[in-house]
């Protein structure tokens, strides 16, 4: 019973940790067991369903990933305070309980990773959970559905559908035609409340004559007419004097430094980790093509050095040089490490 309690809370122990490592890594290798990759999955549209689902992560195994990347060591001695030695052991220990109960054909959940189980040939299969977790660039938008114009025209009801019921008419009018018709006539009603500006008209020309023209003998204004006003007409320099030109061109110099953040977090292509350090540079000097990585280097840990082909401030442009480095069958196992810098 005891045998049975350590294995249990030897898996519980190690799926919680799968689960927070892979919240901020790509990729978490179990020792003698397996690697879990995050595959990034674009959005996409089910054209039979009208759905539309976001960008979001998927977890996969890959059962060839059997060697020691550190995470899961460095892990271990962050979170129970021991070397790097005693981590590694509690490591061996938890996995070893995994291993007994698939050997036993046990179902292990791994949480909200999934779960493993072995096939009839022998074979580790490996069922993907609800990855929502770890697809951090999408967390809140679900899928949803769009309905097509089709289907909205199929839904929709003529506005003015007549229809008889106990001899009595029923005309009924869409809202919206209703609100536009009332808006057309406030329209034309305020148009017609704005009185149009209209110069003096002659009066005399709208009003009738008992005698006519030709005998009416013209009466001359005795009285002065009213001189019109002289207007000042004032005229400028075609030239105006002693005016400095201005370069439009010319921006003033505000004395303003610019400030350059600094990125906060750096993105490594992990290609290897190692031990040492003689192992790290015989690993760069048989496997590394420096025309193609120009910008490999390593990157020393507490107990391990890591390979990285290049190293990005920018998420996806790692995640692009990424998917371009796994191409290679030498580097299909590569994973993205972040690193905050304080």
């Amino acid at each position: 019973m005891n045998q049975i309690n350590f294995y249990i809370c030897g898996m519980l122990r190690l799926v919680s940790h799968i689960e927070y490592l892979l919240r901020i890594h790509d990729c978490v290798i179990v020792p003698q067991l397996g690697g879990f990759v995050l595959q990034v999955v674009p959005a996409s549209y089910v054209e039979e369903e009208h759905l539309f689902r976001p960008m979001h992560k998927e977890v996969v195994f890959n059962s060839k990933l059997k060697h020691n990347d550190g995470l899961l060591s460095e892990r271990y001695m962050e979170s129970y305070g021991v070397t790097f030695q005693r981590a590694y052991r509690m490591l061996e220990e938890d996995v070893a309980s995994i291993q007994s109960s698939l050997q036993k054909s046990v179902n292990v959940s791994l949480g909200a990773v999934g779960s493993l189980s072995v096939g009839n040939e022998g074979q580790i299969i490996f069922q993907a959970g609800d990855a929502h977790a770890f697809s951090v660039d999408s967390y809140g938008l679900p899928a949803f559905q769009m309905k097509t114009w089709n289907t909205l025209q199929l839904e929709h009801v003529s506005p003015l559908t007549v229809y008889e019921r106990k001899n009595t008419f029923y005309i009924p009018i869409n809202r919206r035609i209703l609100r536009g018709v009332a808006s057309v006539a406030a329209a034309i009603a305020l148009f017609l409340t704005i009185s149009t500006p209209v110069k003096e008209v002659n009066r005399s020309a709208y009003t009738a004559s008992f005698i006519p023209t030709e005998i009416v003998t013209k009466v001359v204004n005795t009285q002065p007419t009213e001189k019109a006003p002289e207007i000042e007409v004032v005229t400028t320099p075609s030239k105006p004097a002693n005016i400095p030109v201005v370069n439009k061109n010319v921006k003033k110099n505000v004395g303003k430094t610019a400030v350059v953040k600094e990125p906060s977090e750096v993105y490594y292509v992990i290609i290897g980790s190692m031990s040492t350090d003689q192992q790290a540079n015989d690993f760069m000097a048989y496997n590394i093509d420096f025309k193609t990585m120009k910008n490999a280097n390593k990157l020393f840990g507490s107990n391990h050095v890591r390979i990285y082909a290049d190293k990005f401030t920018d998420k996806s442009t790692a995640d692009a040089y990424l998917a371009k480095v796994r191409q290679n069958p030498q580097f299909f196992d590569a994973w993205l490490y972040t690193m905050t810098k304080k």
